[in-house]
């Protein structure tokens, strides 16, 4: 899984489809002929009078290939299948729903509910049958939405695969001038790296903003993360859905005896905190997830507070051209 700004796939920000809808919150549950649910790794299969065999196994091997890249025994996994006996000769499935509840992967991924949609499936039904394994003969494409709480999103934004925008290159030589403060920032290269940190997370769904911390340049930052909701906003983002607002944690204020070398480091801060808002924005509205194979791109965010505890909700766009290998973990 890997961050990226590139876009191997249609942008949606006009697509109502992939807009969160409040009135949709918690997940909807879709009918489908077939259904399998893996919960602490016992199977259930809820079929009506429809479902026929490949569709079961179909959902079966979905629902056992997700489970097994999972850590917590405790992580629910179901899958929603519809199929048409005409269309699955030729290995079209769908619409296909994954969902589950209390994930955790093997690196330390969380999140407490997830929900999964493509319209259609083209399988190689001959690999399904002979072999039991999922085969993708096209990309199949759809949305998907994920609830985390604030430790969930400390654990997402400092995932081992997530890497930090950089800042800007310009930034280390202006930043060089203010040693009193950096302590010569040219001599402490890991000083100059954007790292999000994993603690004090906090979610308030009555801003709709989700707070979190960085370090950068030998500096503790402040980000303040929340959905672009009017025009400004979105001027501010590029256009993009979501806006980030850089502040240093603890200011620096002018003293009699140096008051112009502290004047001079405020300035550089007002320098990096945009720098820091600007790249950051662009890096949560282009973040592009590549999971051997299947690419999560980001789309839309809202905060809520329904549920046990407060959460973000991440919309995005899904492309899956094949299944993660079986040894992946992420």
């Amino acid at each position: 899984m890997v961050a990226s700004s590139r876009a191997p796939m249609r942008r949606g920000n006009n697509n109502p489809s992939t807009r969160i809808d409040p009135r949709k919150l918690p997940f909807s549950n879709s009918s489908s002929a077939v259904t399998t649910t893996i919960n602490k790794n016992k199977i259930i299969n809820n079929n009506n009078h429809n479902s026929n065999v490949p569709s079961s196994l179909i959902s079966q091997l979905a629902c056992m290939a997700l489970k097994r890249r999972l850590k917590s025994k405790e992580s629910i996994v179901s899958c929603d299948l519809t199929a048409d006996a005409n269309t699955m000769l030729f290995g079209r499935v769908g619409p296909v729903t994954v969902k589950g509840r209390r994930w955790e992967s093997p690196l330390g991924l969380t999140c407490r509910a997830i929900e999964a949609t493509v319209a259609e499936c083209q399988l190689d039904m001959g690999r399904v049958l002979s072999k039991q394994k999922l085969i993708l003969t096209t990309p199949a494409e759809g949305t998907a939405m994920i609830a985390l709480s604030s430790t969930d999103f400390g654990n997402f934004i400092t995932h081992p695969l997530i890497k930090p925008p950089s800042p800007p290159q310009e930034l280390w030589t202006k930043t060089a001038a203010a040693d009193n403060k950096y302590d010569n920032i040219n001599d402490h290269q890991s000083d100059d790296r954007l790292i999000f940190l994993k603690e004090d997370v906090s979610v308030d769904p009555s801003s709709g903003r989700v707070t979190f911390f960085g370090t950068c340049f030998g500096v503790k930052w402040k980000f303040i993360l929340q959905r672009a909701a009017n025009r400004i906003q979105r001027q501010n983002s590029n256009g993009g859905n979501v806006s980030i607002q850089a502040t240093r944690v603890e200011s620096v204020s002018p003293s009699s005896a140096e008051g112009e070398a502290q004047q001079n480091v405020q300035n550089y801060d007002a320098i990096i905190a945009n720098a820091l808002t600007a790249t950051t924005t662009k890096f949560f509205n282009e973040m592009i997830f590549e999971l051997d194979g299947t690419f999560l791109a980001f789309d839309d965010m809202m905060v809520t507070g329904k549920g046990s505890e407060p959460s973000v909700m991440l919309s995005l766009r899904i492309k899956v051209e094949k299944f993660p290998s079986p040894g992946l973990e992420f």
